[in-house]
């Protein structure tokens, strides 16, 4: 800013401008005083000499009118001589009419004749009829002497009055107005020296007064004006050079004042606005500075003429280097310049380049130009930003690979994968396996709903599985061919494409369900064969009763008496009851013995199916002591399950149960509290549990993982196969349920199953 204000060149300043107007005014009015006062004075001192010199003629013409009349010469000659005597007089002459001196105050002029063309005598002989008065002025005349002295001539008509007229001594005629003329000189050196005194006092006086107007002007002009105009001119070069503190202490109630009230005013605004430019100018630099790409400003030859700190840190250039140089190492520009079609037509252009750090590794950029223009609106510059991407461009090779190794292992995976639009279940994609498992090409799958691949009376209900993106275990599916198999499906909820997908794996598990079956199948036969000896003493019961009727009736024969109706009532009813009884026993067995359907999941009473369980094993347990107590909640909400595969679940928990506490009681004395079993259920929000707890030997904490592994086992060799947990483990999640062991080393084992219950629309709440 202090640029644009330079200081002017040396010159009179306003207040000299000022004084000297004013000055030359003054002094000019000075001199018009000073010389209409001498003028005056002058005037005023010839007038006086004219007023005295009249007086004495006026005088010397009173006192020779008696001499006059008397016409006494002598006393004329006195009168004239004594006159010449007196202070100032130069001389005195008294002419007649023709010119001729009568009486003088020097003798020897007497008898002289003047001219009547003369100053005392033109006045009168010019006029016809003679004047008898004459003016002062006509009267009077200035000379100077030889010696220089002025000298005051003047000259008074000696008039024919009446007295002189009638005496008798006198032969001038009446009509005569004018009998001579008193001629008067008189020296003006007096008179010059008081004019000279009077004009030195004035001249004295004005100088005084000069001197104090110019003073007092001086101090008006400095403290009133220039003193003012210096502040606010030095106020004003500071607001240039940038510096705000340009408080004026100029307390004036004039329009000085206002000026410097404004300029201080002026100075705050500009201070506040310098302040925000400050600020602007610093952010913008900033943002110059901090922006994440690199900025160059280039000229029309494509020289570098600014750039940001980025570009400083990355290139070897300054502002006199080629752009080309410091970004590709070239010696001449690039082929494709978008720099120089910003130069051409003035509008920005994209581009992508590659180029070289000054550390040597490469670089990718996408380029923008915009042209910057001068004051006329020409374009003086052009803007180069470049954005880094060598991480994207790395990224996207990185992402090329990607995509070709998961098109691999999407195509080659051996499970079968399908990208699901989550909006209508449209299959977008599938692999090879899809294909493969389901008879189709991978043309024909893509663009199919989803339904296509379940068999048609669980197709419905698949699909909308598949959309909430839950896990469908064991699904009947159906291929092109009209083949059918089982898979367990997991999804995944994902995006692509900006739109919603699912990602659902199917896995064939038809083959592992059949060889589940025969192990759940071996392991009821085993568990069966093990509970042989419960079962025949359950049946001996039974057949104990149809034995001592069959007794009582062949001793009734032998004696020759036929039983009596009561008799053969009562043994019927007990023949009946314990055929029944029997016939459950082997139904029983022959239900939990039998291979399940594959679809046989409905809703189940959780309470009815601990107690089945139990009866299997309540005379086992019973002969081994153990007592088993029942916590079951009234009324609980049913789950969907398979009864028969789930009652095998829990007679394994029961098995297992009673070996733990028949392991306790050889370890150490039991009582009756040490041999408890006890099943409880409750009713939670969202699920059922069931849990199956007792006071054996516990699960240490270190297996208490494993222990739903397949084959691992506690027991010795002989007594287990390791398969119970894991068969149970499968079959609780294959209901949507989970199973959980809580390890007590030593103080017993619980089990805890949770299922989620059947909500009102009979599937399992989520």
């Amino acid at each position: 800013m202090a640029a644009r204000l330079p200081r002017l060149r040396p010159g009179l300043p306003l207040a000299g401008k000022i004084m000297g107007c004013l000055v030359a005014l003054i002094l000019g009015l000075a001199v018009f005083l000073y010389q209409f006062n001498t003028r005056s004075f002058r005037e005023l001192a010839e007038q006086n000499a004219d007023l005295e010199a009249d007086r004495i003629c006026e005088a010397i013409k009173s006192g020779a009118s008696s001499a006059m009349m008397h016409n006494n010469r002598g006393e004329l000659q006195k009168i004239a001589r004594r006159t010449g005597r007196m202070e100032g007089v130069l001389g005195v002459r008294i002419l007649n009419k023709q010119g001729l001196v009568m009486f003088a105050s020097y003798e020897e002029e007497v008898g002289a004749r003047l001219p009547t063309a003369g100053f005392q005598c033109a006045s009168c002989h010019r006029r016809r009829p003679v004047p008898s008065t004459l003016e002062m002025e006509e009267r009077t005349q200035v000379e100077t002497s030889p010696g220089g002295e002025r000298q005051l001539t003047i000259f008074s008509p000696i008039g024919n009055d009446e007295g002189c007229a009638t005496a008798s001594c006198h032969f001038h005629r009446p009509d005569e107005k004018v009998l001579g003329v008193l001629v008067l000189n008189m020296s003006l050196r007096k008179q010059e020296e008081t004019l000279q005194a009077l004009v030195g006092s004035n001249t004295l006086s004005l100088g005084i007064f000069l001197a104090g107007v110019f003073a007092v002007l001086y101090l008006v002009v400095h403290l009133l004006i220039q003193r003012p105009i210096r502040a606010m001119i030095a106020a004003t070069r500071r607001i240039a050079t940038g510096d705000m503190d340009c408080r004026l202490a100029i307390h004036q109630r004039d329009e000085l004042g206002e000026l410097a009230e404004a300029i201080t005013l002026m100075c705050r605004e500009i201070s506040s606005k310098h302040g925000e430019i400050d600020t602007q100018r610093q952010r913008y630099q900033k943002l110059f500075e901090g922006v994440p790409c690199i900025i160059t400003v280039q000229d029309r030859d494509f020289r570098l003429l600014s750039y940001n700190q980025i570009f400083a840190d990355l290139f070897h250039a300054d502002t006199a280097t080629y752009c080309y140089a410091a970004y590709k190492g070239r010696t001449e520009k690039c082929p494709q310049c978008p720099v120089e079609r910003t130069f051409q037509d003035g509008q920005p252009h994209f581009t992508e380049e590659t180029g070289v750090y000054k550390d040597g590794t490469s670089a990718h950029w996408i380029v923008k130009t915009s042209p910057l223009y001068d004051e006329a609106g020409n374009i003086s510059a052009a803007m180069e930003m470049c954005l880094d991407i060598t991480p994207r461009k790395r990224l996207e090779e990185e992402l090329r690979k990607s995509e070709r190794k998961y098109q691999d292992i999407f195509n080659n995976i051996p499970n079968s994968l399908f990208v699901i639009d989550a909006q209508d279940m449209t299959i977008l994609d599938c692999n090879r396996s899809s294909a493969l498992l389901y008879g189709y090409r991978r043309g024909e799958l893509i663009g199919q709903s989803i339904r296509t691949i379940f068999h048609p009376d669980e197709a419905d209900i698949g699909a909308t599985t598949l959309s909430l993106g839950q896990v469908m275990y064991r699904v009947l599916n159906q291929a092109k061919d009209g083949r059918t198999f089982y898979v367990n499906i997991i999804t995944a909820i994902s995006e692509s494409d900006d739109r919603r997908v699912i990602l659902a794996t199917a896995m064939d598990v038809t083959e592992r369900i059949r060889a589940e079956r025969q192990m759940v199948q071996a392991s009821k036969m085993a568990t069966l064969g093990e509970m042989a000896t419960g079962v025949a003493h359950e049946l001996n019961q039974p057949l104990a009763v149809m034995q001592m009727v069959a007794n009582l009736f062949l001793r009734k024969l032998e004696m020759g008496q036929a039983p009596d109706e009561a008799t053969l009532r009562e043994m019927a009813e007990k023949l009946r009851t314990n055929v029944e009884r029997s016939t459950r026993i082997i139904t029983h067995m022959r239900e939990f013995g039998r291979k399940p359907a594959a679809q046989s999941a409905g809703p189940v009473d959780l309470n009815l199916v601990v107690h089945r369980a139990f009866d299997f094993f309540s005379q086992q347990l019973k002969v081994r002591g153990i007592e088993v107590v029942f916590d079951l909640a009234d009324e609980l909400p049913p789950i969907l399950a398979d009864p028969n595969r789930l009652e095998q679940v829990f007679m394994n928990l029961l098995l297992n149960a009673r070996d733990a506490i028949e392991d306790a009681c050889a370890q150490a004395a039991c009582g009756p509290r040490d041999r408890r079993i006890t099943l409880r259920t409750r009713a939670r929000r969202r699920t059922v549990m069931a849990e199956v707890a007792d006071t054996g030997v516990g699960i240490p904490r270190e297996i208490a993982t494993r222990i739903f592994e397949p084959f691992f086992t506690t027991k010795q060799v002989g007594k287990g196969t390791g398969l119970g947990l894991s068969i149970s483990y499968g079959i609780v999640q294959e209901y949507g349920g989970s199973i959980h062991a809580r390890p007590r080393s030593g103080r017993g084992a619980r089990f805890l199953l949770v299922f989620p219950r059947l909500n009102p629309a009979g599937k399992p709440s989520a």
